[in-house]
């Protein structure tokens, strides 16, 4: 599919699910349920929201250390950048923008640091499944997740099967992976065969079971960090609602964020939020006002830390590629002297 093609459909998956969350709503209510925020509980879900990413950060670390051991401080701000860019970039463009960010900084392949994105996503996807099951036992006659649910709960399955398979092969899935490159033509045969290799090379980041069990315990505590921090920001508007409610908020907005939308998960993100309260009488306006406070608390709290650590490596970057022309220069004219 070409780039704008699919940047288009996500505008328009964002344009639907907004109309889907407004209508009915009474705007201007909605902008009067804001006055009713707790600052300090909003405050709060921001800081639990911001304690899972050094967390992301840990459990990233694991994956790539197959390929390359890298500092806690290495891995954070590359985590805090790509997460910015999925917020900024539609179609969660940002995983890709996060293998590149790595790669250069760390000098390692994208390929590999790619294939370390899809093994964690692939662990995110499992503990999908597993709220999507928790919501499904507690609302057992209602059809909130839908066929979206099942497709995307099968797709995070088989991924999650295929690179079980692939660790634990030896050297099965490289075999079969030469045999295809060789059916390639030759010019595209030497540009494919290395970037597979790394790519190969970094699906087999979790190998072993005590991997999997520390990536899977890293994977539920961001999990209940974010279901934390959704739940204050909920409860920030003097809404108080069950457990199961607080999981069904969760299940929709997590659910939403696959879907390839718009920047910021505008759209996908305010539905998830109106049909899930709407479920406990909370008033579409009300659901509307609290989708839109925690998009710019957390999301946004996200977004500018990103930014600012993206100039930030920007500045450092065209600063040593200044200081590297200087000492050239001064080489050369000391040679010449």
């Amino acid at each position: 599919m070409k780039p704008w093609i699919y940047r288009g459909a996500s505008v328009f998956v964002s344009l639907l699910f907004v109309y889907l969350a407004v209508r009915q709503v009474d705007l201007s209510q909605a902008f009067g349920a804001l006055a009713g925020i707790q600052p300090s509980v909003l405050g709060a879900a921001t800081l639990v929201y911001l304690a899972s990413f050094p967390v992301r950060a840990l459990r990233w670390r694991l994956v790539l250390r197959a390929q390359k051991t890298l500092t806690f401080g290495e891995m954070l701000g590359p985590v805090f950048v790509g997460y910015m860019a999925n917020n900024v970039l539609p179609a969660r463009a940002g995983e890709i923008y996060r293998a590149h960010f790595l790669g250069r900084s760390a000098d390692m392949s994208r390929s590999g640091v790619a294939a370390s994105i899809v093994v964690e996503r692939a662990f995110d996807g499992l503990m999908m499944v597993a709220v999507m099951a928790l919501v499904a036992a507690m609302f057992p006659e209602a059809h909130f997740l839908g066929v979206t649910a099942g497709i995307v709960a099968l797709v995070f399955v088989l991924l999650a099967v295929g690179i079980a398979l692939h660790s634990l092969a030896a050297g099965g899935t490289g075999d079969l992976s030469d045999r295809l490159i060789r059916r390639l033509p030759e010019s595209l045969r030497e540009i494919i065969e290395a970037r597979l290799k790394f790519f190969l090379q970094g699906m087999k980041g979790v190998s072993t079971a005590r991997e999997a069990l520390a990536t899977a315990g890293y994977t539920g505590a961001i999990w209940s960090l974010e279901f934390l921090a959704l739940a204050l920001a909920v409860y920030s508007f003097g809404v108080s609602i069950p457990f199961a409610g607080y999981a069904l908020v969760f299940a929709l907005t997590a659910l939403g964020t696959t879907l390839p939308s718009g920047p910021g998960y505008v759209g996908p993100y305010q539905y998830a939020f109106v049909l899930s309260l709407g479920v406990f009488d909370v008033a579409r306006e009300t659901a509307l006002a609290i989708s839109v406070a925690a998009q710019i608390c957390l999301l946004g709290s996200v977004t500018v830390i990103g930014l600012v650590l993206l100039l930030n490596a920007q500045l450092r970057s065209g600063a040593g590629l200044r200081n590297s022309m200087k000492s050239s220069k001064r080489t050369k004219g000391g040679n010449i002297g």
